[in-house]
């Protein structure tokens, strides 16, 4: 193991040289480890990570794990939510004890998938949690996310096979001579997981991680298009009806989240300051000390908000009204806010990106902070740029308002030659991004329904096919080569547009730089 290696900040955490154990369940027990990685600036750092090993009550002599999960979390904001946790309950740490043991049924053939459920899970904490709560997480940052997730597979792997040929620790089963591996995560963790599978096949570890693919939900694979979605989208895009309205982010933490991620990560964003991008009055809130801080949840976050729009606002010698701050946010419901962009960006940025003759193409050299931000966002898309060579089934909600289903379809339009290595599923919830991630997380994967899946991403003959509504990309394929106009948003126009802006038309994006 290696070792002398510590973290910038974080107490000074050493690399570890055995597994802690955090908690146990049913048929499964929850350990944790620190593992040797590298931060933004490419520096050596120690990160934390949490492992949960199937662990069966009953073993037989002929037990051994099948499966390694490389288990790629949601956004969180608050420390005691990540995997490792051992502050308090943590929702999806108790999804993950459910999962090792579980037999996963095959819906549609009668067949199983056992090996998927006799697993180990490795479950990272990210930069900026855990061990390294006292620094900046660097949000989105897709490839400093990526390799510290396979830094921990790769290192938390070794750890676990040292550990069971020691024999220090019985109760751990050893790894079966065939075992597989597969990447898997909602939201933020669903574009971690396609980031950590482009780095695996990119850097050559597919065979030493015995690796099969992925199970990607609503991940915000493109954020350029997640943004435009938020200033363009009246409610009616991919042919379905939701509450949202051009220029409203109805989980408007996110924007906050996404500028520090940025700030934090990216070279284009050094020269400024958060003041260019965000405006004064939402960091007059002081919601970025409270990211900082690592001690709310994103409710705790909104409700914080809700009360200013309730009360009003004073810091620092100045004074926001109820009234305005009502111009820079709403509530639907008691607790909950809405965020408005015009009033959240400053406005140069807002101008930029309501513009969309500025996403004809990626700046090369920005001269601003919107161009600069644009950079950013374009260079952590993992939506384009590579192709895949391990299956890859997606799941996303097209009525998801939060990660908009145009990720996908970006994804999609990128790929069009390896039609065969991906699949999605866009039925499995009519809900917005939370009510489909408990769907993904809890009637899926802890509720041992994905058998299918995994046999179909292991090469097996399935029954698993795509699975689309009304608004398919078979069609929009299709349409568009009839000659058929599409926004960005891919919602199908009457005919050519009569505004200037970027459209999709046979294929291909267009920009109309004058009406016809």
């Amino acid at each position: 193991m290696q070792q002398g290696i510590r973290a910038q900040q974080g107490g000074g955490a050493l690399p570890s040289e055995t597994l802690t154990q955090i908690a146990s369940a049913d048929n499964c027990t929850v350990y944790s480890f620190n593992y040797p990685s590298v931060n933004v600036q490419g520096e050596p750092i120690v990160l934390s990570s949490a492992l949960f090993a199937w662990t069966p009550s009953d073993r037989q002599d002929t037990d051994s794990i099948e499966s390694l999960h490389i288990y790629c979390h949601i956004t969180i904001t608050a420390n005691y939510a990540r995997p490792s946790t051992t502050e308090r309950f943590s929702q999806e740490q108790g999804l993950l004890e459910a999962m090792p043991g579980r037999t996963y049924g095959s819906a549609s053939s009668g067949g199983s998938a056992d090996y998927a459920g006799r697993c180990i899970i490795i479950a990272p904490d990210y930069e900026g949690y855990g061990v390294t709560r006292d620094l900046p997480h660097p949000y989105l940052s897709q490839r400093t996310t990526a390799q510290q997730v396979l830094d921990a597979v790769r290192y938390g792997l070794k750890l676990y096979e040292k550990t069971v040929s020691e024999g220090t620790v019985p109760a751990l089963l050893p790894m079966k001579s065939d075992w597989r591996s597969f990447c898997m995560g909602y939201s933020q963790g669903g574009a971690v997981s396609l980031a950590t599978q482009r780095l695996i096949e990119e850097g050559g570890y597919a065979d030493e991680l015995r690796f099969q693919g992925s199970i990607c939900g609503d991940g915000p694979y493109d954020l350029v298009n997640t943004v435009i979605f938020y200033l363009e989208d009246d409610g009616t895009s991919y042919g379905v009806q939701t509450p949202h309205r051009k220029g409203v982010v109805t989980y408007p933490v996110v924007m906050p989240l996404i500028i520090k991620g940025m700030y934090d990560s990216h070279p284009a964003m050094a020269p400024y300051n958060y003041e260019d991008f965000l405006s004064r009055q939402i960091l007059d809130t002081g919601v970025l000390g409270w990211i900082d801080s690592k001690a709310y949840s994103a409710d705790d976050i909104s409700k914080k908000w809700y009360n200013q729009l309730q009360e009003g606002l004073d810091t620092l010698g100045r004074h926001y009204t109820p009234e305005q701050m009502a111009e820079l946010f709403e509530s639907p419901s008691s607790g909950k806010v809405w965020g408005k962009l015009e009033k959240m960006f400053t406005k140069d940025v807002y101008d930029y990106f309501s513009d969309p003759s500025n996403f004809h193409h990626v700046p090369e050299h920005p001269a601003n902070a919107a161009q600069a931000l644009h950079v950013a966002l374009a260079d952590n898309a993992v939506s384009t740029g590579w192709e895949p060579h391990h299956r890859i089934q997606f799941f996303h909600s097209k009525c998801d308002i939060i990660v908009p289903y145009g990720n996908y379809l970006v994804f999609q339009g990128a790929h069009p030659l390896c039609r065969d290595m991906y699949s999605l599923d866009d039925t499995f919830s009519e809900g917005d991004h939370f009510d489909a991630g408990t769907v993904f997380l809890v009637d899926l994967l802890a509720a041992k329904l994905y058998g299918d899946v995994f046999n179909w991403i292991c090469g097996a003959p399935t029954d698993v096919r795509t699975v689309q509504g009304e608004f398919s990309i078979l069609n929009y394929q299709l349409s568009i080569l009839n000659g058929e106009w599409y926004d960005l948003n891919g919602r199908r126009l009457t005919g050519k547009p009569t505004r200037k802006g970027i459209y999709i038309h046979r294929g291909r994006r267009v920009h109309l730089t004058s009406k016809p």
